[in-house]
């Protein structure tokens, strides 16, 4: 490699760290004597899944510029989905919120279920929600809660 080219080496897949979103570290190839290292670093796109990417953050480790990648874009292992509708009735009378419940599926081992509970799209009742209001953890698994808005009851 020519000693002024830049270039992303050592590009390694690592865990989820949220829904569809897979974090990426990679080398940059740049000389040590330049002085603008951080700032060439988060201008500088990887080529991931055949689409550009631009580090989250960058940092120096060892003398090397090493670039971090949320990659949101085909990471299938990294998709969880809600499963088991279950509707749990008004949270009181007069609360005028109905309490739903779903089972989290396909969380990835060892993830922050906290993080994918909240980050996890639900459709139901008509509604398109970004992700749970709370989530809870049993030996059954991790079981999102929505508390919606129900003038019934």
């Amino acid at each position: 490699m020519p000693f002024n080219e830049i270039a992303w080496t050592n590009l390694e897949s690592r865990y989820c760290t949220t829904y569809a979103t897979r974090e990426y570290v990679a080398e940059l190839s740049i000389s040590p004597l330049s002085r603008h290292r951080m700032e060439i670093c988060i201008a500088t796109p990887v080529i991931v899944h055949g689409r550009p990417h631009w580090p989250s953050r960058c940092e120096e480790r060892s003398g090397k510029v090493i670039g971090h990648f949320a990659i949101n874009s085909n990471e299938p292992d990294c998709v969880t989905y809600w499963s088991g509708y279950r509707d749990m009735g008004c949270t009181a009378t007069g609360s005028r919120k109905r309490h739903i419940e779903q089972r989290l599926e396909n969380l990835p081992f060892g993830s922050d279920y906290k993080e994918f509970c909240a980050t996890t799209p639900a459709r139901f009742l008509d509604r398109k929600l970004s992700g749970a209001d709370s989530c809870v953890t049993s030996i059954w698994g991790v079981y999102g809660q929505w508390f919606v808005d129900d003038h019934s009851c």
